[in-house]
């Protein structure tokens, strides 16, 4: 069975099991607390579990969930689940006491929402280990073999879905890893008559006319072909930056958050809105934080600094300080066990909620919520001579949190920096209200994990 059938088969088997799962759940804690079984009919009963669905759904628990060496407990879902009761809960105020005063009053919805977080969380773990034996003899066959190709097999060690990968070139590279196979070029239509879930192709392999039209053979027989930017964006939510051209950008579809104004208006309608709704009602966090970090160190609560914004332009970005004050005004990365920050700044990083402050960036129009990290001059001076199309990142507005901060632990490199813009370029090319959404739900979850950087 083919890797993209069994992760089909994969998701159908968690929405069942969601569906049935969840109206039980909820049926039941009616039955338990109001004494009679819930009217299906109800809107009431659909909207709960809509919103269920919902939230599961834009925070991607149905889709590409990667594999391991062993399937591990998702407990992201759980969390996830407390977010759509927290929605519920925001129903029950928009619609009224009245309407939801059965699911909510006698403590259905909280019941229900612990409950459906629990059954959620075992259910994937339990489909995943089911679907995992059979997932993975994943294997990926890669054409032709330069630069590109040692990263690629770096990169394959953090994604342990591809369970055997051959490489099929003129020579055996001197530096191949051993877990690679080396498959003759001589032998390349043999090759390709094999079980393959994935052909690769290196940027620099040049197919003739006959190998070109095996390569289409093999992909209209159901085995995946691409380019290697096709495999990065496809399995692992990144652009490679050092493997595309102008010519990729050409042909490539997306990127309509550059050319929409429409949807540049509602984003910018939407950030008001949440900056809005978070200024006011952080005002009291804020509030406790900036005595804290009074208490424990002299100087200012807040920190400021120039950051690159929309179109290379400079403005002055607000967080709540973390480190202790330095006379040293040098342009430097962070470290991950940076020896700068405070006890009550540790804190305010893993929490995120030093970023708050910048929800005055968003309400001025400087900064928007979702979106690429700003940078500080010194450094994007330095990148942009360094990294092919780093300049892109500023084609739209920085943000507080972005695909980058969700998917890559925080980075104080060159190298991570490069990992970053891969990531930040796959957001502006796939930008869109459920992305944002996703990335927003992602982003409250390491609020509540504290797991910062």
């Amino acid at each position: 069975m083919r890797h993209g059938t069994i992760r089909s088969l994969r998701s159908v088997s968690i929405i069942v099991a969601d569906l049935i799962g969840i109206i039980c759940i909820i049926a039941m804690a009616f039955y338990w607390r109001i004494g009679s079984w819930p009217i299906l009919t109800d809107a009431e009963l659909w909207l709960i579990v809509s919103t269920f669905f919902a939230v599961l759904f834009i925070t991607g628990t149905y889709f590409r969930e990667r594999s391991s060496n062993l399937p591990s407990l998702p407990i992201r879902t759980f969390f996830i689940c407390l977010v759509g009761g927290m929605l519920c809960i925001m129903w029950l105020y928009l619609l009224g006491p009245m309407s939801f005063n059965q699911y909510f009053g006698r403590g259905v919805l909280p019941i229900s929402t612990i409950a459906i977080g629990v059954y959620t969380t075992l259910t994937r773990f339990t489909i995943n280990r089911l679907y995992h034996q059979q997932e993975s003899g994943h294997r990926v066959l890669y054409l032709g073999f330069s630069e590109s190709a040692n990263i690629f097999f770096a990169e394959l060690k953090d994604h342990a879905e591809v369970r055997e990968v051959a490489i099929l070139c003129k020579q055996r590279p001197s530096n191949l890893p051993a877990a690679i196979a080396y498959l003759k070029a001589s032998r390349f239509s043999d090759t390709l008559n094999q079980e393959w879930n994935s052909i690769v192709i290196d940027p620099n392999f040049r197919p003739t006319t006959s190998q070109q039209a095996h390569l289409v053979q093999v992909k209209l027989n159901g085995t995946n072909v691409g380019t290697l930017a096709d495999y990065y964006e496809k399995n692992w939510f990144q652009i490679p930056v050092f493997d595309i051209g102008n010519d990729w950008f050409l042909r490539s579809a997306g990127f309509t958050v550059l050319s929409s104004p429409a949807s540049q208006r509602i984003k910018r309608m939407l950030d008001v809105l949440l900056s809005s709704i978070v200024l006011f009602f952080s005002l009291p966090i804020v509030s406790l934080c900036a005595l804290a970090i009074r208490l424990e160190s002299r100087g200012s609560v807040l920190y400021s600094q120039k950051r690159v914004g929309l179109n290379g332009q400079l403005f002055t970005i607000y967080k709540l300080r973390t480190m202790a004050i330095s006379s040293n005004s040098e342009a430097k990365w962070a470290a991950a066990d940076d020896p700068r920050v405070t006890r009550v700044g540790a804190f305010l990083r893993k929490s995120r909620l030093d970023e708050l402050p910048q929800a005055w960036n968003v309400l001025k129009g400087e900064m928007s919520f979702i979106g690429p990290r700003p940078e500080q001059p010194e450094f994007t001076r330095w990148l942009a001579e360094e990294i092919p199309f780093y300049e892109l990142r500023h084609q739209v507005k920085p943000g507080i949190t972005g695909w980058a901060q969700v998917i890559f632990p925080y980075g104080a490199s060159k190298e991570d920096a490069i990992k970053k813009l891969q990531y930040e370029l796959y957001y502006i090319k796939h930008q869109s209200l459920l992305l944002d959404l996703n990335i927003l739900v992602r982003t409250f979850i390491t609020v509540i994990q504290r797991s910062g950087r």
